[in-house]
């Protein structure tokens, strides 16, 4: 456990290290970002490089939009306008319905936010704690173990799936795919991803998930007759 603890660590002190003097907006990007703008690039097809950048400028200015005071609510803006709509609430709407389960959201009241953009960022994240400010709030109600334990993780064994049970899926359906020969995806990347993957060289495990997902449902839109 504690060795699988100090990997992790590693490997985001050394994908920190490739971005942390970075100006502000690029710097936020990267930090969750699989790509840089080179490395997105170089996986598509030349035509595709002008799309790269206007995604990237959309970006920007997404997140240069406001006149806040401080880094970490111009972060939590950015990931209110942009994981919030796109990921965090789609993804429970989705996983809710499957379930038939009515789900309700109060941290996305407009009083709940307000009130959540009125604190400065050292009352958010401080000394590396983050959520100080809903902490101090919450125990008020709920008990001390349960405010301050430890986040739970939803991922899923992304690496395991890619280096053992999904490596032929990989070859057969990625790498032998459609994406790949249209030319949308580069061959000589994508191998170069699954190189540097299997060899231990660099983790590339959740860009070979996205790109067979992206395979399959690039399949699936063709099917239905809504992507050529």
């Amino acid at each position: 456990m504690a060795a699988g603890r100090g990997l992790r660590y590693a490997r985001w002190a050394k994908r920190f290290l490739t971005f942390a003097d970075l100006p502000e907006e690029p710097r936020y990007r990267r930090s969750y970002t699989l790509y840089d703008r080179d490395e997105l690039a170089g996986l598509l097809s030349p035509d595709l490089a002008g799309h790269v950048d206007a995604v990237l400028a959309e970006h920007a200015e997404i997140y240069n939009d406001n006149a806040l005071g401080d880094e970490v609510n111009r972060m939590c803006l950015a990931d209110t306008r942009l994981f919030l709509p796109g990921l965090n609430l789609a993804y429970t709407d989705r996983a809710s319905m499957a379930a038939s389960v009515e789900v309700r959201t109060p941290f996305v009241d407009p009083v709940v936010a307000r009130a959540a953009f009125s604190f400065d960022g050292p009352s958010k994240i401080h000394h590396r704690r983050g959520k100080v400010a809903l902490k101090q709030a919450a125990e008020s109600w709920l008990p001390h173990e349960i405010v301050h334990r430890p986040k739970a993780s939803f991922s899923a064994p992304l690496r395991a799936w890619v280096r053992n049970d999904l490596r032929d899926v990989i070859q057969d359906v990625l790498v032998g795919g459609e994406l790949a020969g249209s030319g949308m995806i580069r061959r000589d990347a994508l191998l170069g991803l699954i190189a540097d993957d299997q060899a231990g060289r660099e983790d590339r495990s959740k860009q070979l998930w996205q790109l067979l997902t992206l395979e399959l449902w690039h399949r699936h839109a063709r099917s239905l007759g809504v992507a050529s």
